[in-house]
Order: C-alpha cells, then sequence, then structure tokens
C-alpha cells in the first residue's frame, strides 16, 4: 500500500466522520389509524415528517410542496403542502405537513410522497426528497353480510333440511 492510498483513505475516513446526515422523511397515520383496515368513506390524515440530523438546523419557511402520488385504490386527498410550523428547529419539532384523505374504493395500496424541497437555515438541500411507501387497505363494509343475516340464511337452510328428511 502506498502513501497515496493511506491519505485518501484516511481523507475519506474523516470526511465520513464528519459530514452530517440530511434529513430524511417519513410517513405516518395520524391519531392512532389502522391503515389496514380503513372503510370506503372513512376519511383519515397522513402526516409526513422530516427528521433534521444537524443540531441547530431550523426550518427557514421554505420547507414541504411536492406530490404524493401511488394512491391506488382512489383516495380523495387535499394537502395543506407547506411547512406547518415555521422557524422551528428539525430536531425538536419534526413536523413538515398533513395530509387529510378519504378512502373511496376497496382495495389495498401505496402512498408515498416525492419531490418534496427543504430549505433550513444551514442549507438548502434542494428538492427531491420522498417518504413512504405507506401501505394501507380498505374494505367495503356493504360487501360484508351481517351475522344476523348469515343466521336467518342458516335457520332458513335447516328448515328445508328438515322438510326434505321428513317427506322422505
Amino acid at each position: 500500500m502506498n502513501f497515496r492510498s493511506l491519505v485518501a483513505g484516511a481523507a475519506l475516513a474523516v470526511s465520513a466522520l464528519t459530514a452530517q446526515a440530511g434529513p430524511v422523511l417519513v410517513m405516518q397515520a395520524v391519531g392512532g389509524v389502522d391503515l389496514n383496515n380503513l372503510l370506503i368513506g372513512q376519511k383519515f390524515q397522513v402526516e409526513i415528517i422530516i427528521h433534521g440530523d444537524t443540531q441547530g438546523e431550523i426550518d427557514s419557511g421554505f420547507s414541504g410542496g411536492g406530490d404524493v402520488f401511488g394512491a391506488e385504490p382512489l383516495l380523495d386527498g387535499s394537502a395543506s403542502y407547506g411547512t406547518v410550523k415555521q422557524f422551528i428547529e428539525w430536531t425538536l419539532d419534526p413536523s413538515l405537513f398533513i395530509i387529510d384523505l378519504e378512502a373511496l374504493q376497496a382495495g389495498s395500496g401505496v402512498l408515498t410522497s416525492a419531490e418534496t424541497c427543504l430549505i433550513s437555515n444551514l442549507q438548502n438541500y434542494g428538492c427531491g426528497f420522498t417518504s413512504g411507501p405507506l401501505t394501507y387497505t380498505v374494505r367495503d363494509p356493504n360487501r360484508l353480510p351481517e351475522p344476523a343475516s348469515l343466521a336467518l340464511t342458516g335457520l332458513a337452510l335447516l328448515g328445508l333440511g328438515a322438510l326434505r328428511r321428513r317427506a322422505a
């Protein structure tokens, strides 16, 4: 191993140790909503939060934006894009924005945000941040038979069976 390789390796190790990781976006349901058991017509909220890894890094008021995509089956959504709480330190209050959604169709799907822009008092991270994917399942309550209907159907079948037995 020559001297150049040692210097390059040492420089790489030092830069890796001193470099601060960029922020990370995470998407999650608000208020303990079970995204695997949504019903058609149910309204719920999803929050996209930012975790800043830089001490003292403060939202400069231009964060947020971006698109939310991948919602299949169809969800009706209105997003309050933009920073919920401007000028807040990311490590103390990581809220970024909340999306209000309503389940319109039964099925399973994925929610993801993309092209979100992040700017702080220390630096401009640019756009293209993605959060998610967040999976969800929507059920149609009208497709599930009620227990009383099932019981009546069972009694009718038992009655028909008893009549047939008597006749034989």
